[in-house]
């Protein structure tokens, strides 16, 4: 599951200073005006600054003014004003753009809102430790400890993710047993741990290089036999036990 992203709309200290608001602003109802020119904003944070028509009603007004609930009519005069001052521009028949946006958004992770939460904690820990008595330093303590534990959590679920095990083609096992010239045959690699789902013992296999070279030095340990009649695996050439427990598997 992707992780939540939390996002900002930044504006100017003289936005409601501005001619362009301060025009809009006096015109009658131009509150109102306002505040649909920034709920269309919050609305195309995810968008970089652009607005979609759906065809769900008949023009791209009416369908606005349902996403984010208010009047038709007021949502119409909005688009028009912006448009005339150059706030908004017409891409396309379904795709509107509010200028300026990509200026104006910022977004995060959650795990990077956490690391920042935890440092400023940090540093208000030790503002705190001056005057503070050993109770208060120890809750603080507590507080630090925690996250440090839901970082390390986040990291390691990180590290889980980057590291997934991808079975090899037969291609590649076939390179990779060239390339050492050893005497393991690929398409009884490929077929013994297909039949397996991939697993070393209980464990999902991590590494498969590693599963070869281990077939390797087993299979040089150990005197040829004939193949089974039955199916494609030698009776005894691999020893599996030893195997897992090479490859750290009980």
């Amino acid at each position: 599951m992707a992780e939540k992203r939390y996002f900002w709309l930044k504006l100017y200290d003289d936005f409601f200073t501005s001619k362009r608001i301060k025009r809009l602003r006096s015109i009658a109802g131009g509150d109102t005006y306002t505040i649909i020119y920034l709920k269309m904003q919050l609305k195309a944070l995810k968008t970089e600054g652009f607005l979609y028509f759906d065809g769900v009603m008949s023009d791209f007004a009416e369908e606005l003014a349902l996403d984010i609930d208010e009047k038709p009519e007021d949502v119409k005069i909005t688009l028009d004003y912006l448009k005339s001052v150059g706030l908004l521009e017409v891409k396309a028949d379904d795709e509107y753009e509010l200028t300026f946006m990509k200026n104006l958004i910022g977004s995060e992770t959650a795990s990077t809102q956490r690391v920042r939460d935890f440092r400023d904690r940090q540093k208000a820990a030790k503002a705190l430790h001056c005057n503070a008595n050993e109770t208060q330093v120890k809750q603080v303590g507590n507080v630090e400890i925690d996250i440090e534990k839901d970082i390390d959590i986040d990291n390691k679920e990180n590290n889980t993710k980057e590291k997934r095990f991808t079975p090899p083609t037969l291609e590649e096992v076939k390179a990779y047993c060239d390339e050492r010239k050893n005497s393991v045959d690929p398409d009884t690699f490929i077929n013994f741990y297909e039949s397996k789902g991939w697993y070393v013992g209980k464990n999902k296999m991590k590494d498969w290089k590693a599963a070869v070279r281990t077939w390797e030095k087993n299979r040089d340990n150990k005197p040829q036999t004939k193949k089974n009649e039955f199916n494609n695996f030698p009776q005894t050439n691999y020893d599996f036990d030893k195997i897992n427990r090479e490859l750290g598997i009980k």
